[in-house]
Formats: structure tokens, C-alpha cells, sequence
């Protein structure tokens, strides 16, 4: 039987001691699996599970926030470094969507996301075993487990397409990448089970930081909306809109609260609490935040502002237009922070500047903002983009979600003109910068080589917008997985 060590935060130690080891999804996905005896008694209660759960959501939010940042808004093009051309972050190159700077930054490896689902196996196949069991808890852990498998895969399948599809603990065998038609069912049938057993709501402690069904139901929605189901996709966002207990934050002096944490917007976010020591370093905070949270010294920045990453004075000119009114300007960034007197003005972004002082500076562990996956005005405008579509064709919807969403900034009206569906993809752009998300918009849209850096007109067919595969997991596959056809 293979298992597999982790090297995880305090917390994930403390949890994984009590289930006494996690178990490996598969020889060739995680080239640290090692031999070790069996635990086939490591789960045996629900305490057990909910130790499990745990875990699972810990396991997921170590890869997600750098994963996601770099490859959902660096590879989209919204963030560079001061210096194109004399540039010391690595970060940059991936909007270039080369092998190496993808490769450079992590892009071609899922081991860890593997790692997650293993522990969702495992826990799925353990549930049924325990005898004595609080129904409403049993089914509630089942809904969980469920969400955050599907939630891995989706993220999975949107970064490398097919990709092996195990639903088991322990296998040993070499598993081929599984037809990605496949691995959206299964995507499917998970949220299906996890809105099935989970509840709209478990309590303000619970808020947006465990899996509800209203959570599911947003997922849900992205993933038909990735599979240009659009008509599905907005009856789902309307379910959350409509059924769920979500409403937008409208204290735009407060609109910071909504990455703080636990908001009222909030649907389903993965939580850092300095005072549970859920802190970590990553590129989303350590690359975006300098002085005075930190000087970043960790990487050959040398403490110098000029090396974060942040949007170009183009790039933010892109998004707003200069001198139009939208409180997100100085909201999303930190208007006092410029870069004077060189080439260009820079604006840094500060979605996540929040309750930074209990964090470590020395170790750069300093984020306590959470990292937010979907939030109320993120399924109001994918719900606004389905209404927008001609499958649909419920454009006068389309521009009400579109306005209320433009109103909490006391931007503009949307009145026409222009294109409409369009017009939303820039306001998610907007609305969402840093969340990790324009990239998958762009895809969804099919829209990438009208504002990125891939500009080849056939980019979908060819698969430019996968990442490549590791070599070494390759090899270690005894070739069984095979390296997307752009790539090779």
C-alpha cells in the first residue's frame, strides 16, 4: 500500500497525525510516495472524518492561491513586474505562455492536487464503514468530501484537459490522462451529490469557508458555463442568487471586508486565520504587497518596491477609463503607492493589505486576506454573461445583473452600445483582478487571443491555453501519460 508524507503547515500536522497518514491516489502522481505499513484503521469515527475534512481543505488551500494567481490572472496578462526587459521576477514571462516560464512556475506539476483528491477518496470510502454516525453530520461530510474532490478536478481539467481520473485511496496502477468529457461527469456527479447533502447554511463560524449548497451550485454553474451549457449554467447562478444567503457587500468604504473574510458575499472561500497559524507564503500576497507590510528580500527583490507585480498604468487604463468614476480604482488598489520618476506610474494591488500585523515578516508567512474561489458578484455576472448569450438570448436580465454589480461601485450605468457580452468580460476583469479567474474567463469565452499574449486565431484547437505536463511525471508513468500535443 502506498501513502504519501506531506510537509505542510502546523495545522495540516496536527491533522494529519490524527488520521495517522494520508494515502497516495497512485504511484505516478507524486513522486514522494514511499512505502509504509498499511492504517487501514486511521478513520473510524466521525470525529475521525471531520479531522479528515479538515485536512482536505487544507491540503487544496496550499496549492491554490499560488497555482491559480500565476496561471488564472499572470498568464492572462493583468500583472507585470517594473521591468520587462531587466526583470527579476520569474512570475512575468508566464503571460508569454512559454514552456519554461511555465515550467519555472510550477505550471506542470498536479502532484498536489492529486494529494487532495486522494484524501477525498479516502475519506468517501470510509464514511460508509462508520456504524455509529450522526445522519444530518454523515450526509453533511459526504457533501464535503464530494465538493472539494469536484473543485480539485475542475481546477485540474481547466490546467492540463484530460488528466487521470481516480475515484480510488490506493492505486498502484499507471493510469493514462482520462478524456476530459469523463472527467466533467464525474465533475458533474460530485456536485450533484455534494448539493444533494449539504445544507444553503451552516452558521456564521462556517461562513463561505466550508462547502454549502449554495457553493455547490456555483461551481456547478462555472463548470457549465466552461462546457458552454449556458442555459444550465443560469439556472444554477439563479438558484444561487435567488435561494442562497448571499448578498453584495454595499458599504463600498468596506468593499475590503469581502477579502478579510466570511463576508456576507462570500460563497465559498478558503480561509487564513494567523491566529490558527493558517498562514503560508505565496505569490498572490508576497508579490503584490510591499512596504509597509514587508520588504521583500526572500527572492532578489532586495526590498525594492519596483519589483512587485502589479498592473502597468496601461494596463490599468485598460480596464478603467481615465478619469471615469468606479470606486474599485482605489479599492482593489493602493492609490498612495506610486513608482515615480522612472518609466511609468505604478499602482499596486491591494485586495489583500488586510489584517497583514500577526503575520511572520521575517519568513514573509504574513497573509491572513482569504483567498476567495466565488463570491455573490462573481456568479451575478456569469449569470449575466449565460443571459447574454445567443443560446440564451435574455439580454435586458443580462444588463440588470451587469448595472446592479457596476452600482456597489457607483460606476457608470451600462445603457448599450458597444457589445454587450463583451462589455461584461471586461467588468469581471474589473470586478475580479487577483481572484484568479480572467484567464478561465477568457477561455470560456473563447476570447483569449483578444486579450492576452496567445494571438494565434486557432489557440483552442491547438490546446495553447493547457499547461504542459512535468517530464518527470511523464517518465514516471513508464510513459503512460502523454505530454499535451502543444507542448510536444
Amino acid at each position: 500500500m502506498k501513502i504519501i508524507t506531506t510537509r505542510n503547515n502546523k495545522l495540516v500536522c496536527v491533522l494529519l497525525a490524527s488520521l495517522a497518514l494520508l494515502f497516495s491516489c497512485k504511484k505516478i502522481l507524486d513522486p514522494e510516495i514511499i512505502e509504509l505499513p498499511t492504517a487501514e484503521n486511521a478513520i473510524t469515527s466521525a470525529s475521525d472524518v471531520e479531522k479528515g475534512i479538515a485536512s482536505a481543505y487544507s491540503l487544496l488551500r496550499t496549492v491554490v492561491p499560488d497555482k491559480v494567481f500565476l496561471m488564472g490572472d499572470m498568464r492572462a496578462d493583468v500583472f507585470s513586474s517594473y521591468s520587462q526587459s531587466s526583470n527579476v521576477r520569474v512570475e512575468t514571462n508566464i503571460a508569454t505562455n512559454t514552456a519554461s516560464a511555465l515550467f519555472n512556475n510550477g505550471g506542470g506539476n498536479w502532484n498536489q492536487f492529486y494529494t487532495a483528491v486522494a484524501q477525498c477518496n479516502l475519506l468517501l470510502e470510509k464514511i460508509p464503514t462508520i456504524t455509529s454516525y450522526d445522519e444530518a453530520l454523515r450526509k453533511r461530510h459526504i457533501g464535503e468530501a464530494s465538493f472539494i474532490r469536484a473543485l480539485t478536478y475542475f481546477y485540474l481539467a481547466r490546467f492540463w484537459g484530460d488528466v487521470p481520473l481516480n475515484l480510488k485511496s490506493v492505486n498502484t496502477d499507471n493510469l493514462s490522462r482520462t478524456p476530459q468529457e469523463e472527467v466533467f461527469n464525474q465533475i458533474k456527479a460530485d456536485l450533484d451529490v455534494a448539493i444533494a447533502n449539504l445544507e444553503l447554511d451552516y452558521g456564521a463560524g462556517d461562513r463561505a469557508v466550508r462547502a454549502t449548497k449554495g457553493a455547490a451550485w456555483a461551481i456547478k454553474a462555472h463548470v457549465l458555463g466552461w462546457l458552454q451549457d449556458f442555459a444550465g449554467c443560469e439556472k444554477l447562478c439563479d438558484s444561487v442568487i435567488t435561494k442562497g444567503p448571499y448578498s453584495l457587500v454595499t458599504d463600498t468604504s468596506n468593499l475590503l471586508s469581502i477579502f478579510i473574510g466570511k463576508s456576507q458575499e462570500g460563497i465559498f472561500e478558503f480561509n487564513f486565520d494567523a491566529n490558527l497559524r493558517e498562514v503560508q507564503k505565496n505569490r498572490v500576497y508576497n508579490r503584490t504587497l510591499g512596504r509597509p507590510w514587508y520588504k521583500d528580500q526572500s527572492d532578489g527583490g532586495g526590498g525594492s518596491d519596483r519589483y512587485l507585480l502589479c498592473p502597468t498604468r496601461q494596463q490599468i487604463n485598460t480596464m478603467f477609463t481615465p478619469g471615469a468614476r468606479d470606486a474599485r480604482l482605489f479599492t482593489w488598489f493602493i492609490r498612495e503607492t506610486y513608482l515615480q520618476g522612472v518609466n511609468e506610474d505604478r499602482i499596486f494591488f491591494g485586495k489583500y493589505r488586510t489584517l497583514q500585523l500577526k503575520g511572520d515578516t521575517s519568513s514573509q508567512n504574513i497573509n491572513e486576506s482569504n483567498i476567495i474561489v466565488t463570491r455573490l458578484a462573481d456568479i451575478m455576472l456569469l449569470r449575466a454573461e449565460a443571459l447574454a448569450t445567443p443560446a440564451v438570448g435574455r439580454t435586458a436580465e443580462a444588463i440588470v445583473l451587469l448595472n446592479k454589480v457596476r452600482e456597489r461601485a457607483y460606476a457608470t450605468p451600462y445603457t448599450g452600445g458597444g457589445n454587450l457580452q463583451d462589455t461584461i468580460l471586461l467588468e469581471r476583469k474589473k470586478e475580479l483582478i487577483g481572484e484568479g479567474q480572467y484567464f478561465f474567463d477568457l477561455v470560456r469565452t473563447r476570447k483569449l487571443d483578444k486579450d492576452s499574449k496567445i494571438t494565434d486565431g486557432d489557440w483552442f484547437k491547438k490546446g495553447a491555453w493547457l499547461l504542459p505536463i512535468d517530464q518527470g511525471i511523464i517518465a514516471k508513468s513508464n510513459f503512460a501519460i502523454t505530454q499535451n500535443e502543444f507542448w510536444k
